[in-house]
């Protein structure tokens, strides 16, 4: 399904650690990057709706990927929910054994 893709669509759509930092920001460059080749007439409509249905999948993953590693506590920005990986909601539920 790749062939007939702009190469350069292609090495964003590929870039996963941009894609996980920013799933939002990264899909919406994806979805421009292809109505530009659109109106440049690199690709046809079929090929147009094709790359958006993949931008807004890999946005989906990247969005799914970003949760579980800010639960990780991989993002400096934020702390992790709990030591073991477990993501925590407050005040729901019984109390993470331990704590």
């Amino acid at each position: 399904m790749m062939a007939g893709l702009p190469q350069a669509w292609v090495v964003e759509l590929d870039d996963q650690t941009a894609l996980v930092t920013d799933p939002d920001g990264r899909a919406a460059v994806l979805s421009e990057m292809a109505y530009a080749a659109r109106r440049r007439r690199d690709i046809d409509d079929d090929t147009l709706v094709d790359m958006l249905e993949l931008a807004e999948a890999a946005r989906m993953w990247a969005l799914m990927e970003h949760e579980e590693a800010w639960a990780l506590g991989l993002f400096d920005d934020y702390p992790q929910d709990h030591p073991g990986g477990a993501q925590l909601v407050q005040g729901s539920g019984k109390p993470f054994p331990g704590e």
